[in-house]
């Protein structure tokens, strides 16, 4: 998971919660502590290796940054029946 930390909230960071039990995004909306273990990858398509550091979550992320979505391309059934 992409995440901003309470220790720095304007670096990003790369990670998997401890608990792996635990609904992340229910548990930082509620106000409780999160933490994650830290890996040393820029990107979570290239997440690299644990490092041993550990974060509390200040926010979470979109899985990809803007700058790895290429091109989105959308086809779907955009009307009703009339």
């Amino acid at each position: 998971m992409r995440f901003a930390p309470k220790s720095n909230p304007s670096s990003i960071l790369i990670g998997e919660p401890v608990q792996a039990d635990v609904d992340v995004g229910l548990a930082v909306r509620n106000g409780q502590e999160v933490a994650v273990k830290v890996f040393s990858g820029s990107s979570v398509l290239a997440a690299g290796t644990a490092t041993g550091a550990t974060e509390v979550i200040d926010r979470v992320l979109s899985p990809l940054a803007q700058e790895e979505v290429g091109t989105i391309r959308c086809i779907g059934l955009n009307v009703g029946d009339l």
